[in-house]
């Protein structure tokens, strides 16, 4: 097989894309554990080899991340100010789960219930701030 000198990214992960043409294939002694039956039919075998398989491990950055002083001035605060948020959306407006499958469908459940928080926070507040 030969390479086609490109680097492919898939998930996160960098591979060398190698190519063999069909006539290449059919004179390969190593034919048999390549390529299955049904893979016969088809031009081109791509082959695709890992060349930086270290995956990026977020709860260790993030603990990392915490550990600092500047995390530990700020964290504190987030009591006061984005848990209320999520106290409400989860009791008042019962969201205990999402009712859809999906990460894009659960991102659209999400951002709505976040603007209903929003318009309720502006239809509660808003008004008193125009009045003061």
């Amino acid at each position: 097989m030969t390479t086609r000198g490109i680097q492919v990214r898939r998930v996160d992960l960098l591979y060398w894309s190698y190519r063999a043409e069909k006539a290449d294939c059919e004179v390969c002694t190593q034919r048999e554990g390549c390529i299955s039956k049904k893979g016969t039919k088809g031009k081109r075998k791509y082959l695709f080899i890992p060349i930086e398989a270290k995956r990026r491990n977020y709860s260790q950055e993030m603990a990392a991340k915490m550990d600092t002083e500047r995390a530990r001035e700020i964290y504190p605060h987030r009591i006061k100010i984005v848990e209320p948020v999520f106290a409400n959306i989860r009791t008042q407006k019962r969201l205990d789960r999402f009712t859809l499958r999906g990460k894009v469908k659960v991102n659209i459940q999400w951002l709505l219930y976040c603007m209903v928080h929003n318009i309720e926070k502006i239809a509660n507040f808003g008004t008193a701030l125009a009045e003061g």
